[in-house]
């Protein structure tokens, strides 16, 4: 009944309901348990005053590059089959070293700690999250990600609200070592899964056989190493047009995401000194954007992707961006921030996240990890630290940000269009290539799938 219910609402095809509804249960574990520890992180970073928390965002963006390569050594050594969940072991094992000095100073250690978590868990989110979509990327093809991947970030969306309202609710009755605990067991749950997906993967591709014989690549997905130096996705980005697109559309989105962040809180303390009044008009900004991302994920995101194409759905953001700063610069009300912040957070998470993340379905397989995670770990960060810096600048010279924010949205724009163009025509050309196996799509009609590593544009010369 409720299988039938969901496939009302998704366009899912032969062999995929049970893959995506997976991979969603997996991503609402994963991100549970990221949004238990979320506020703790916040509250830490905020004990040393806001110049120190400037500072953890420095340090942050420094650990980055070295996490990088020593993200990108691991990968080339281990098989996705391994790599993936040990990624959430390795998270498990050093919360286990917090949860330890919790139980064993109380929920007041020293100040250091603190500051080591938040530096922590803010490259942890980062590196959990680009390995959840990086796995997507590996097992959907070009096509099942335009038509799965709305419905696959529901479970994320869940899972965030579930995190945060645990937190919220609980958080006085279990204490720290309580949200550790219980995060703990939501990430390990996120491990287990990932490695039962692989092992559903790896079924329907071994039931595909013919005389015999395994469609190409299929097994040496899973059991290879994804291969290449540990740098190769740095090196990769810096020689790619396609990736330097996909990493400036990410740093423009960051960029603008602080300068609303910094510009919401100069209206928020002008219009009510109320430190209760703030929270609840925050809450209310969070949950609006949230509802409205969950009914567009289940209804439309699918939909959109297949009709209007990737690049269309990229523009959404950048276009949202646009109206909404120009409505403050015209009118700075509370009700119109509420709106475009709403609107905006709901147009990132249910429509541009999705085809942002189908980008990647189509290149190389050890881009879709180590490419793929510098972008969203590294180059994430670096437009968090110029957002700050510009905001900053801006605030010294009594400018509105508004007026650095529009041309900047402009240039995000054409950036969507043009990536959308370069998808299209890379999706043309692997299409009727020797595909690799992934989820098997419906035999009739048949769906483009991603080409294979070997057959598709090698590490470099993307």
């Amino acid at each position: 009944m409720i299988r039938r219910q969901i496939e009302r609402v998704v366009a899912f095809e032969a062999g995929e309901f049970w893959p995506a509804v997976v991979s969603a249960v997996y991503f609402f574990c994963l991100l549970f348990g990221y949004f238990m520890l979320r506020p703790l992180r916040d509250a830490m970073g905020l004990d040393g005053g806001v110049d120190s928390l400037r500072i953890l965002f420095l340090v942050t963006l420094g650990v980055m590059v070295v996490a990088n390569i020593i993200f990108g050594t691991v990968a080339s050594r281990l098989s996705r089959r391994l790599f993936v969940p040990l990624v959430y072991w390795f998270a498990i094992a050093c919360l286990g070293v917090f949860l330890a000095i919790f139980i064993v100073r109380g929920e007041h250690p020293h100040p250091m700690v603190g500051k080591v978590f938040y530096v922590w868990l803010s490259v942890f989110n980062l590196f959990a999250v680009t390995v959840f979509w990086g796995f997507m990327a590996d097992i959907f093809s070009q096509g099942q990600g335009k038509r799965l991947f709305g419905f696959i970030g529901v479970g994320g969306t869940a899972g965030a609200i579930c995190g945060s309202a645990f937190t919220g609710i609980l958080a006085k009755h279990i204490g720290v070592v309580g949200l550790f605990a219980s995060a703990i067991v939501l990430i390990a749950l996120a491990a287990i899964i990932a490695t039962i997906l692989g092992s559903i993967i790896e079924r329907q591709n071994n039931a595909q056989m013919v005389d015999g014989i395994l469609p190409p690549g299929a097994q040496e997905r899973s059991s290879l190493p994804i291969g290449g130096p540990g740098w190769s996705g740095i090196r990769d980005v810096l020689r790619s047009p396609y990736l330097l697109g996909i990493g400036a559309y990410v740093c423009f989105f960051t960029i603008l995401s602080t300068l609303l962040y910094f510009e919401r809180a100069r209206i928020i303390e002008a219009f009510t000194e109320d430190r209760n009044a703030r929270a609840a008009l925050m809450a209310w900004i969070e949950f609006a954007g949230q509802t409205a991302t969950i009914l567009i994920q289940i209804f439309l995101t699918g939909r959109m992707l297949r009709r209007f194409g990737v690049g269309s759905l990229l523009a959404i953001v950048p276009v949202v961006t646009f109206i909404g700063f120009l409505g403050l610069l015209a009118a700075p009300a509370l009700l119109l921030l509420g709106v475009f912040e709403a609107a905006r957070r709901a147009a990132n998470h249910a429509l541009s996240k999705p085809a942002r993340e189908t980008l990647f379905t189509i290149l190389p397989r050890e881009d879709k990890y180590k490419a793929k995670s510098f972008i969203d770990t590294f180059v994430y960060r670096a437009g968090d630290t110029v957002g700050t810096l510009a905001d900053k600048s801006v605030a010294a010279i009594g400018v509105s940000v508004g007026w650095i924010a529009l041309p900047l949205s402009a240039i995000a724009f054409v950036i969507s269009l043009g990536l959308g163009r370069a998808e299209a025509r890379r999706a043309a050309r692997d299409h009727g290539r020797t595909h690799e196996t992934t989820v098997p799509d419906a035999p009739t009609p048949p769906a483009p799938h991603a080409a294979p590593a070997a057959q598709a544009v090698g590490a470099g010369g993307v």
